[in-house]
Parts: C-alpha cells; structure tokens; sequence
C-alpha cells in the first residue's frame, strides 16, 4: 500500500464488545448502554444463573426457517398459555403445566421476561378436566431417560425461558441448555438459530442428560416441533386482514410481573416496548 495509506480510514466498523461469563455480545452502535444496565438487575440474574462463569462447553447447533414475521417467534416464548394447550409432550409428562407452581417475570421496560416454571407432579382432579383436550393419559415413554432431572440449580425451578430484547432466548429446561437466535429474512420469514451447550465440569452422566433431552427442542423436538407449525397457521389466518388490528386483553391492561403463567402479561410488555421503539 502507499506510504500515506491509514489503515484507520480503511478497517472494517469496530464494534462495541461486552464478554460476560463465556457469553460474547456485539453491538455495531457505539453508544450503546452497558450490557449490564441493559438487562436490569433482575433478568441479569437470570442470566448469570445459566452463565456463571464456569467454562462452557459446545454441543451443537440447529438451524430452521420459519416463514412468520419474527415477532411471531418472540411472542410465543412470551405466552405461557400455549404450552399446556399446544404441547401434548409437556402436559402429558408434566415439564410444563398451568397447575404448576410458576411465575412471568419482566425487567422494568417490558422488553426482557423470563417464563419460570416448576415441574408439576401428578394432575389433580380439577386441572385433568380442564386439561382433557391436549392431555394424552395413554401415552408413555419406553425410554424415560429424556424426562430424567439431575438438580443442578438453587431452589426447585425446572424450566426458565428468557427472553432478551430483541431477538435472543437463553433456556434452561430440565437439564437442557440453549441459546436461540431469531434473524430477520424480510417481513415474513426468520431464521431460528439453536445453539445447545453445557458446561466443561459436567460429569459424563450430566453430559448425556443434556444431549439426551435436546431432542426436547429444535426444529423437530418433541416439544418445539408444534411451534413453527403453529406459527405458520397463525400468520395464515391473520394476514388477509392486514387493514385490521386486533386487540386480546387476556392479561389485562397494565404491565406487570404475575406470581403465576395463566396470563400472556408478557406480550403486552413486548409490544409496549415495541412501539416505544418503533415510535408508534
């Protein structure tokens, strides 16, 4: 090159690096706030819960396309109600129930939320009836080894799913661990990115947990093979109405954290944000 040639002019854009705990963040916006205030203390806590510093192990990745706006993605992971009605899987083998002990939980904007859930044990009377229609009392497992715990975590919570403005999801489900990514593709598609991992200090039995219940999720995951379908039949039946707007205040009117996941409070919390954002 030239002798007057300034590699600085010529570089690529740098971009403003956060590394907490193994996880590696980048923002192309020089002036974003810090990753730790933009958590909030509360849903950093739910992060380091997952990332604690110990060294993290890589399992693998999934990849799908899904032909919705990626809103879609984020609004399911928001909306507890329809775990126990789309996901036989769940109710039937109890990882995640409407009778269970759980809780939404949201950072002070409503953009970050965390789904907590505490595996349910045998349904009672009451929640088998109201249940009855996605409760498949019939079926087992000939190999229960997917449904095995190993209690790795203060407290009984067994599932927590966080979501983090805009498009990152770190899950804890039973002993499977993942991050999702939603990448935009145009206003009606994404792709969904699944990075499973573990920790380097697991003990073998703990390893082949994690990988075992992988097959929980991903494109064809016991449990998160419903998912894309569903969202699919969803933007179907909503995209001849485009002129139209239609409101369901299933979770009342304010934004706020409920001691329970019979609620879609989180979803309004979304789109509080989303239109702040948006400018709307």
């Amino acid at each position: 090159m030239p002798a007057d040639f300034d590699v600085k002019q010529h570089r690529a854009q740098p971009l403003a690096v956060n590394v907490r705990n193994g996880a590696i963040f980048a923002s192309f916006d020089p002036t974003a706030e810090p990753f730790e205030d933009y958590l909030g203390p509360r849903m950093l806590s739910y992060f380091d819960r997952v990332f604690d510093g110990r060294k993290l192990e890589l399992f693998g990745y999934m990849r799908q396309r899904i032909d919705v706006n990626w809103k879609f993605m984020f609004e399911n992971l928001k909306d507890p109600y329809h775990a126990s009605l789309l996901h036989v899987f769940f109710v039937t083998f109890g990882l995640f129930r409407m009778d269970a002990e759980s809780a939404i939980e949201m950072d002070e904007t409503g953009r970050h939320g965390a789904m907590i859930n505490r595996r349910g044990s045998k349904l009672d009377e009451v929640a088998a009836y109201e249940m009855r229609q996605t409760l498949r009392s019939d079926m087992q497992l000939k190999d229960t080894r997917v449904l095995d715990l190993i209690r790795e975590y203060p407290g009984d919570v067994t599932a927590v799913i966080c979501t983090f403005w805009p498009n990152l999801i770190i899950q804890q489900q039973s002993n499977t661990l993942a991050m999702r990514h939603i990448v935009p593709r145009g206003p009606d598609s994404n792709d969904l990115h699944w990075t499973f991992f573990g920790y380097a200090d697991d003990t073998p039995e703990m390893r082949a947990n994690r990988v075992r219940q992988a097959n929980l999720m991903g494109p064809a995951g016991f449990v998160s093979v419903d998912d894309s379908e569903v969202m699919v039949m969803s933007r179907e039946g909503v995209t001849p109405y485009n002129d139209g707007a239609d409101v369901a205040e299933m979770a009342g009117r304010t934004v706020e954290d409920h001691d329970h996941t019979i609620t879609e409070v989180a979803v309004p919390g979304l789109y509080q944000h989303y239109r702040k954002v948006m400018g709307l």
